[in-house]
């Protein structure tokens, strides 16, 4: 059986969420049936091991360029795939369309309903175009884009391990953390859009025996460690870039996601993986992910006094916590786990080949 080449082609210079996202799925699609190679920027801080790596100039961060078309397309002309899938870069979509490709458009973040032109043109240059998430497939149509070609497919991610009750101990030690005290996590981007200032208002609010821990660096590092100076919060901790999130994760008893906007929150999966449940904004994908009241609890984003009091009912109802876990777990298996995601890419894709219309 002749396998199905697909090209795959990102802008991203940094590690994100459509980076995370095709890390995870080059890392668990079937090899017999698909080959799969990389168009990325040159000097991007994405690595795809056991996997082909085309370092290409002028799409770095950028969606659109006549100049990544055209270095794109001579690409693409000489590897000849039966499949071009695009994570943003309108560019390799445009090459693609020119040499007679099938084009898969994944779109990872929510967008303004205002981008009419832009969604024609999203489907235009697609066969088909994937939502990572239900909120994702809302703003794509609000956008312009034609309906009919638009699949959801939630994003998925590998099981986070489980440490052992010592192992665990050690990470707390590390960082300072007593064994006792009740640790809230934010994995994310130190940036504005990801709402750690909230975060921070929220850590105001509580007593030191729970404990906010910080994973994750950005512009806003300075500025985070400013607030936590002169606010004296003894109660947070700021990592910095963590190498294994499965240490942070290993420790945590609740997660925060404060974002302005989420396409689907792929550290929010993470914890899912180990039934952590989730206090998180009412904004983008995240009511999606952690319906209130089920995996966790949902509150107005931009307040922080919001965040605290929930965190505070999580930790006090041991038995609304349990449910929350139970379900966070169930979840993820069902729904969030990466091979679900990677099968029903791959049968995107054959559908694709074959002329199925979307």
């Amino acid at each position: 059986m002749k396998k199905i080449k697909v090209m795959q082609i990102i802008t991203d210079t940094n590690i994100g969420g459509a980076g995370r996202y095709l890390m995870a799925l080059l890392g668990s699609y079937d090899r017999e049936r698909f080959t799969m190679e990389v168009i990325l920027p040159q000097n991007s801080a994405l690595k795809f091991p056991d996997t082909i790596v085309h370092e290409v100039p002028f799409i770095a961060e950028k969606s659109f360029s006549i100049q990544g078309i055209r270095v794109i397309r001579r690409l693409l002309k000489r590897i000849r795939p039966d499949i071009v899938s695009t994570h943003a870069s309108l560019s390799g979509r445009i090459a693609a369309a020119l040499c007679g490709c099938k084009i898969i458009f994944t779109r990872h973040y929510c967008v303004e309903s205002r981008r009419i032109k832009l969604g024609f043109l999203h489907s235009m240059f697609s066969n088909a175009i994937v939502a990572v998430s239900p909120a994702v497939e809302q703003t794509l149509i609000q956008s312009g884009v034609n309906a009919e070609k638009v699949v959801t497919i939630n994003s998925g991610v590998p099981q986070i391990p489980h440490f052992p009750t010592e192992k665990r101990a050690k990470i707390r030690e590390r960082y300072g953390i007593s064994e006792t005290a009740f640790v809230v996590s934010q994995v994310a981007r130190l940036e504005t859009v990801k709402g750690h200032d909230y975060t921070l208002d929220a850590a105001k609010l509580l007593a030191d025996d729970i404990v906010i821990v910080l994973a994750g660096e950005g512009s806003l590092a300075e500025h985070i460690q400013h607030r936590i100076e002169t606010e004296r919060l003894k109660n947070v901790v700021v990592t910095g870039f963590i190498e294994d999130v499965a240490d942070i994760f290993n420790i945590t008893d609740v997660q925060v996601c404060a974002s302005a906007t989420e396409a689907i929150g792929l550290s929010l999966l993470e914890g899912m993986s180990l039934g952590i449940p989730a206090v998180v904004s009412d904004a983008g994908a995240n009511p999606f992910t952690v319906p209130h009241m089920e995996r966790g609890l949902v509150v107005p984003y931009g307040n922080g006094a919001a965040i605290a009091e929930a965190v505070l009912r999580l930790k006090e109802d041991s038995g609304l916590y349990r449910k929350f876990a139970d379900n966070c777990k169930a979840a993820y298996d069902e729904v969030y786990n990466v091979d679900s995601m990677t099968k029903q890419v791959e049968a995107l894709y054959a559908s694709v080949l074959k002329g199925v219309k979307f």
